[in-house]
């Protein structure tokens, strides 16, 4: 019985002369030449694990002129080799390998040695730089660096390795304006966290920040107005798959909190870009919008893997901090970001997620935020007190649109004449976007919010 092994550019002038290792041995330990069954899987033998990938060639075919496709096998040079991607014969026999999309290309992998995993890795989407807290896996700088590649492409912070394991009790999360692309040589396997979400008013990698001023032109909410204390509107939640949710009015009709419009460019899968950021409510700083997701691609040029989480969300709103009025109207949600998963063949049994950040109560005195994105829709922060309850809006998720704010209304208190105090609060943010591009795939068990679009990987 032969073993279903994917053989990656077996012919001379493709990118990666060499057959795929982590797949399953044959069932008799038998591997393609070049490959030892070690642990059950096909690796490279003991001592050519840091070799790079593009000298480990498969001499003997690419020596046989007589090679050739018989329906999905390479046949012509001794047993025939089954190729799980197809095989084809444009420029030689060969098992069809992927072409990556968004302007990434197999030249990003030329040199690359190394096998990222372990540890809560920071990746900095700016300088090229990867570490946690003093220790340093990769130093800062364009090119291969420690066997790890970066380069900026588009927009797209590009590290490249052979390949990327996020450990069961790791976390992957990154900073900097470009967007966050793993992509690997081989293989990708998420069994912990990979998390490019806002957490502030500070977008993720390639979101945009919250909008202090902003008339929703660029799918930020729009910033509430401030009357006098005690009256101050919410702040708009970010756009993104549609439109933002509204913050709450004050006392005065026609709100200028609105949330940022349905985004037709952020966020994006193709080309990467993260999600926008929500406004903040009237008035101070201390009642700022949440920033939009980032954005992260996982490219693999044989499979990926993922019984983790994989999420781009969108942060809460926050509401005023300190004594009233300090913050009256709270800040709008910032709308989830995007995720994009490219390779072969993907499995899916955990989360990916990129939703909106709930927007925030009117007032609290905290400086509370609404919740964060989450595979649910996020709350909005909520007050309770003189005047009633009220809460800001809920993040989106896709199926499940962006709230508005509530208003509360109290009277101050004070000695007659009464002054009834209204304030709002923020908007939710929009849910983002999700893409799996693939040959096949398989999504039994998984968490998939908002629902993904899936298109078929282009091979050669």
């Amino acid at each position: 019985m032969r073993s279903p092994l994917v053989l990656l550019a077996i012919a001379a002038g493709c990118y990666q002369p060499t057959v795929a290792t982590g797949l399953p041995c044959a069932e008799n330990g038998a591997c393609p030449s070049g490959l030892d069954c070690r642990a059950g899987t096909c690796e490279l033998p003991s001592g050519t694990g840091d070799a790079p990938i593009d000298v480990m060639v498969d001499a003997t075919i690419d020596a046989c002129p007589a090679a050739t496709c018989s329906g999905d096998d390479i046949v012509g040079c001794g047993a025939p080799v089954m190729c799980a991607t197809g095989c084809s014969t444009a420029g030689g026999a060969h098992c069809r390998e992927l072409v990556p999309s968004n302007g990434v290309t197999t030249t990003l992998l030329t040199g690359v040695t190394a096998n990222v995993s372990g540890n809560d890795w920071n990746f900095d989407t700016d300088s090229g730089e990867i570490k946690k807290g003093n220790q340093t896996l990769r130093n800062p700088g364009v090119g291969v660096i420690a066997g790890i590649g970066f380069h900026v492409v588009g927009g797209m912070a590009v590290f490249s390795a052979r390949s990327f394991v996020v450990g069961t009790f790791d976390d992957f999360d990154a900073d900097g304006d470009n967007t966050l692309v793993l992509y690997a040589a081989t293989t990708i396997t998420v069994r912990g966290s990979v998390d490019v979400g806002s957490v502030s008013s500070t977008g993720g990698p390639g979101g945009s920040d919250a909008s202090a001023v902003s008339t929703g032109l660029d799918c930020r909410g729009r910033t509430g107005r401030f009357f006098s204390a005690g009256f101050g509107e919410g702040g708009g939640g970010g756009g993104g798959l549609t439109a933002g949710g509204n913050g709450a009015a004050s006392n005065q009709p026609s709100p200028t909190g609105l949330g940022g419009t349905l985004c037709t460019a952020l966020p994006t899968t193709i080309p990467l870009r993260g999600g926008a950021g929500g406004a903040h409510g009237g008035d101070s700083s201390s009642n700022a919008g949440g920033g939009g997701g980032g954005a992260v691609a996982l490219v693999a040029m044989q499979s990926i893997s993922v019984t983790g989480d994989v999420g781009a969300p969108g942060a809460g709103g926050q509401s005023g901090a300190g004594p009233a009025p300090s913050g009256d109207g709270g800040g709008g949600g910032g709308g989830g970001g995007a995720v994009f998963l490219e390779a072969p063949f993907v499995t899916i049994s955990g989360a990916l997620t990129a939703n909106g950040g709930g927007g925030a109560a009117p007032f609290t005195g905290d400086g509370a935020r609404g919740s964060r994105g989450s595979a649910t829709a996020a709350a909005g922060g909520t007050y309770t007190g003189p005047g009633g309850t009220a809460s800001g809006g809920r993040g989106g998720t896709g199926s499940l649109s962006p709230g508005n704010g509530d208003t509360y209304t109290q009277d101050d208190g004070l000695l007659p004449p009464a002054v009834i105090i209204t304030r709002g609060g923020g908007g939710g943010g929009a849910a983002g976007r999700i893409e799996v591009k693939s040959l096949s795939r398989t999504t039994s068990g998984a968490t998939l919010s908002p629902a993904p679009v899936y298109s078929d990987a282009t091979m050669q």
